[in-house]
Parts: structure tokens; sequence; C-alpha cells
């Protein structure tokens, strides 16, 4: 396991992060309490000291209480990320009412899910406290001058933004650095081979701005591991759900080609194919968010530590997996160079950008 720096905070994190959202009670979509121990055990086993949570969205609160209880003993070891945003009680169930303040990312709903979580997880402070998603109704002027609070308090130490427009968090981390707040040390997004529109603006954002970038799904919800591809119907399927199916897109055969090519070339390796996904994610530069309902996927899944994907393959999955551009991003970002070209003055292969978007 290597170690990478979050942002420009210094903070050391494990090159993968573990989410934990299916860690609750015994159900066939989630992790049971003593599957979830296993979980985390063999995780931190290889390593691993980064984990991410959320307030009682993720199974009305379990899967915090759970990882504290994990970390409980070597606190200091572990770095804790959890999320406020979604409407407390709700568990994912978008029918129950609560009240307006229950969620949303306002003050009163940053305070009081963070209270919630301090006593679920039973510590004393949050390592990195996120933003579920953006409301589209608080200022993040506001925002970042409200978790400076917690953080000044001890109850936060650092911040991150998930599901956030690019726009946002420009406007963060500048208002952060003008005022000597506590900046944006992270990002989290969905990110993998069958989505990656974060490389039209996020990517860049982060990279100019010193900010890390995670990517849950990694995995494209289990899409990638090879069980909706080589036939394998014994498995569960998340996206045959029809809960998962409204949240996420459907998959197109384009994604279908890209996962075969996965397999493909995890065949030829000796490798599993949820490594050769989480290995190109790796190596693009984004820290990967795995969760698991068994002890052996998590096992699969870190197998990519130990992967070194050949130069050609990380070119094949890049080409098989690339997205039709919108055209603004077609003409800056296409493989057509012409209007790079004029911009440099015709010197454009004379000239080494690390500033271009990957």
């Amino acid at each position: 396991m290597r170690y990478k720096l979050l942002g420009r905070s210094g903070l050391r994190v494990s090159e993968v992060c573990l989410g934990t959202m299916m860690m609750s009670t015994e159900s066939p979509s989630s992790a049971g309490p003593e599957e979830s121990r296993r979980i985390l055990e063999a995780f931190a086993d290889r390593g691993g000291n980064y984990f991410d949570t959320a307030n009682e969205v993720y199974s009305g609160g379990l899967s915090e209480r759970i990882l504290g209880e994990f970390v409980a003993s070597e606190r200091h070891r572990y770095v804790v990320t959890t999320k406020y945003t979604n409407t407390l009680h709700s568990g994912f169930d978008p029918s129950i009412r609560d009240h307006p303040n229950a969620g949303g990312n306002h003050k009163k709903s940053m305070v009081q899910s963070v209270e919630g979580s301090l006593k679920r997880l039973g510590v004393d402070y949050i390592d990195l406290l996120w933003i579920h998603f953006w409301d589209y109704s608080t200022d993040i002027a506001d925002v970042m001058r409200n978790v400076n609070d917690l953080v000044r308090q001890g109850k936060v130490l650092h911040f991150g933004l998930c599901n956030t427009p690019a726009w946002v968090v420009a406007r963060g981390q500048t208002v952060a650095d003008q005022r000597g707040w506590e900046p944006i040390s992270a990002l989290q997004y969905q990110y993998n081979l069958v989505s990656r529109d974060l490389e039209l603006e996020i990517i860049p954002c982060s990279r100019a701005l010193g900010i890390g970038v995670n990517a849950y799904s990694p995995l494209a919800g289990g899409f990638l591991t090879g069980k909706y591809t080589r036939g394998d119907s014994t498995e569960s399927r998340r996206f045959d759900s029809e809960f998962f199916k409204q949240l996420t897109f459907q998959f197109d055969e384009k994604a279908y080609d890209t996962a075969r090519k996965v397999d493909e070339i995890a065949d030829r390796l000796g490798t599993s194919s949820a490594a050769v996904a989480l290995a190109w994610v790796r190596d693009r530069g984004v820290i990967p968010m795995i969760g698991a309902r068994k002890v052996s996927q998590i096992e699969d899944s870190l197998r990519y530590l130990s992967l070194t994907l050949p130069a050609e393959d990380m070119q094949a999955l890049t080409e098989a997996s690339a997205p039709v551009l919108p055209w603004t991003y077609h003409l800056l970002h296409g493989d057509d160079s012409r209007i790079r070209q004029l911009a440099a003055g015709g010197m454009l292969d004379a000239i080494d950008n690390e500033h271009f978007p990957c």
C-alpha cells in the first residue's frame, strides 16, 4: 500500500479508500455487522487507513456506528470521513418527510449532522467532512465560513465536496484562500471507465486548485467486475434493482464493449477484471473508493495494488471508453489539434504542458 497527500492538506491517506455504505444489517444488498468487521480488518491489514461513510442516510446511521466501533481502539491510525447534506433518518428513502432543515448545505444542517455523526462514530473529531451533493440553495461562501467554524472548534479537520459543479468548487476554494479559511482538500465524484465526464471540468479544476480527487463507484457499481459480461447469474447485481436503475446511467453497447475489453486484458494478465478497472482509475491520478459486501470482494479489488498496467493496455482502455465530447470540449480537447496548434504559435509539439486535461 502506498499513501497519497490529500490536496494541499498534507494529510496522508492510503491510495485506496474503503467506502462503508453497504455496511449495515443483514440483507442481500449489504454486509452484516460481522462481515463488515472482517472487511474493515482485511482493508486495514493491507495498510488501508482511509474510510468513507455518511450521516444517517447510510442505513440509518448503522454504517457510522460499525465504522466507529472498528476505529475506536486505534483512532489515531485512521482517517475517518463522513458526509452531510441528505435528509436525516431517511436511509435513502425519498418518501420520508422529516423537516425542511433536516437536509441541505446550510449551517443548521451541517451542525446537526456533524453532532449526530460524532456521537454515532464515537469520536471527538472528523478527519474530513464532505458535502454529499450541491443543493443549489446555499452560498458556497457561507459553507466555507461554516466549516471553518467547525475546524476552529476542533470538530472537523478538513473539508471536501462531492457531486458539486466545478464553478462552485472554484469559487469555494478562491473564497477560502482569500479569507484564510480551511480550504477544500478533496473532491468525490463517480468516475470509472464508463463514466468519464470528470475529465471535462472537475479534474482540470482540481489540478489548478490543488485539490485531491476521489472516485466512488470506480467499478461502475460492479459492472466492470465481469459479472455482467461473463454470464455469471449467481452473483447479485446492484443495477438489476429498480432503485439503482433510477440513480445511475443505463449501460449501452459501448459500455459493454468497454467491460469486455477489461475482461480481455484481465484474462491476458492473469488478474481480475476489478483489478484492471481499478488500476486504470489509479493511473489517471484519482484515488479509487471501493466497497464490498463480502471479504472476497475486497480481496479481489485489492489485487490491483500489485498490478501495473502495460502502457498499451492503458491506451487501449482509454480509447475504448473515450466519451463523445460536447462541442466546446471537442474543440479544446479533441484529437484534432489544429486549434491548440494555433494557440501554441505552431509549436505545440515542442511545448510540455502539464495543465492539459487528461
